[in-house]
């Protein structure tokens, strides 16, 4: 297991990033990559009680749906055409004003991330709000 800070250069394909609400860190485990190399893989847990509607979006702003993940689930693995700019989540909770982002992730074909929102998403050093 590797610790990197905020921004994850993740230069193998096959990777998941883990990111952790109570640390400024992110995990990063060796995975079986996808077979579709041209896209990367955006898996996201929502340990948060509220349901999240998520977007993933690419700096320039290429927006990509990644749908309603209900409170305390997992969501499906989703496919997002991959794009050689740094991608950024955006949350919306349901039962919550306002809209959190994780930080950039610099991202190469075929790599798969995994996103746990906390439950304390407020206090968490990945996530921002603007």
């Amino acid at each position: 297991m590797r610790r990197l800070r905020k921004v994850v250069p993740l230069l193998s394909a096959g990777v998941i990033a883990v990111a952790c609400g109570s640390a400024r860190e992110v995990e990063v485990h060796s995975a079986a990559s996808p077979q579709l190399a041209d896209s990367v893989y955006v898996q996201v847990t929502n340990d948060h009680f509220a349901d999240a509607r998520l977007y993933a979006i690419y700096d320039g702003g290429a927006r990509y749906p990644l749908g309603l993940i209900s409170g305390k689930s997992k969501g499906p693995l989703q496919a997002i055409l991959w794009n050689p700019r740094p991608l950024m989540l955006e949350i919306s909770f349901i039962a919550e004003p306002g809209l959190y982002y994780t930080e950039d992730l610099l991202l190469e074909r075929g790599d798969v991330v995994q996103i746990t929102i906390p439950p304390n998403i407020a206090t968490s050093a990945f996530f921002r709000r603007p």
